[in-house]
């Protein structure tokens, strides 16, 4: 009975956890509360306990939650073992600065991709956080990482995705999307065109291994209004270059 209780605990606060790492911004209790379909009481009782743990962060002026530093930590200690250090910040910066956009690098988890790196030089209510979580089917970096799946891969994401209606632009057609995966494949990038939210279009390329295994994904995005889809698109070539110059220091040669 304690055994239950206690597992029940433990994945209620991994749920509250999830919710706020996916969240593109700061949520109150009320919106936890309703997202998680949780009692007030359980809540309040979660978000204390991981507030103490570090896991969530109360804003108190605010009075809003977010992730904690301790799973920005996690984060940062699981893109460590993977040796994805190899990726620099510089990498990012230079990228941005070139093309005056958001960059970010995202790695796999699960049925999810991760963010590991970011560099916002235009601020944003959606921009991605370090920690942050988005779905594959609705972003670019999550198509690189479907796309660069094995065809066992697909066939267990596709089982069990529910391919959710973000905006009226989300694919939610699985012939249509595997359609795109193959695109995204022999071009070598991946296109998000207000999928996730109606305010982001944004770019992705995969970071590849020396068996041409993806290992991450480097994003290149921006809110709307300050690029055209045609113009984001220009860029890919760019974005292309600098994760081929990546990919090489994991042993991928130069194409």
């Amino acid at each position: 009975m304690v055994r239950d209780v206690q597992s029940s605990i433990v994945e209620k606060s991994v749920l509250v956890v999830d919710l706020l790492a996916q969240a593109p911004s700061k949520l109150n209790q009320a919106e936890i509360i309703e997202a998680s379909g949780l009692n007030k009481s359980s809540v309040y009782r979660i978000l204390s306990i991981l507030v103490g743990q570090g896991l969530v962060h109360f804003d108190e002026r605010e009075k809003l939650y977010t992730v904690g530093p301790k799973l920005i930590s996690w984060a940062q200690a699981a893109w460590q073992k993977m040796d994805l250090n190899l990726i620099e910040d510089q990498d990012l910066i230079d990228l941005s600065n070139e093309t005056g956009f958001n960059t970010a690098v995202s790695v796999l988890s699960e049925a999810t991709i991760t963010f590991i790196r970011t560099r916002i030089p235009k601020p944003y209510k959606f921009a991605i956080k370090i920690g942050g979580q988005s779905e594959l089917h609705c972003t670019a970096a999550g198509k690189v990482f479907l796309a660069y799946m094995t065809d066992t891969e697909q066939a267990a994401y596709f089982e069990t995705a529910k391919l959710e209606k973000f905006t009226e632009n989300t694919i939610t057609d699985e012939d249509a999307l595997r359609d795109e995966l193959g695109i995204i494949r022999e071009q070598g990038y991946a296109f998000s065109n207000r999928e996730e939210f109606w305010q982001i279009r944004g770019i992705a390329a995969p970071i590849l291994d020396y068996d041409d295994r993806i290992l991450a994904a480097m994003s290149l995005w921006s809110p709307t209004h300050f690029v055209s889809a045609e113009n984001l698109v220009a860029l890919a070539p760019r974005l292309m270059a600098a994760t081929s110059e990546i990919s090489a220091r994991f042993g991928r040669l130069l194409s």
